[in-house]
């Protein structure tokens, strides 16, 4: 699994923490910080698009797990 995070900023930059290839476990720990306990199994963004869409993306807290996108309840 790669993941890419990245968040362009107002003045026109781009705030890129990881490069190029990031872990589930890097996004986790990025989003949650490395001292809850107990630690968490996932990361879980949901959105729901302007037509009604809803999107769900599952980050497991690991180097080798599997990431999912869910849209209306179904995997992508």
């Amino acid at each position: 699994m790669s993941i890419k995070v990245a968040a362009p900023l107002v003045n026109g930059d781009l705030w890129d923490p990881f490069g190029e290839s990031a872990s589930g476990e890097d996004v986790v720990e990025l989003i949650c910080g490395d001292d809850l306990r107990p630690p968490p199994t996932s990361v879980v963004i949901k959105v729901t698009t302007e037509s009604g869409k809803r999107v769900e993306v599952r980050i497991p807290n690991s180097d080798t797990g599997t990431a999912s996108v869910r849209i209306d309840g179904k995997t992508v």
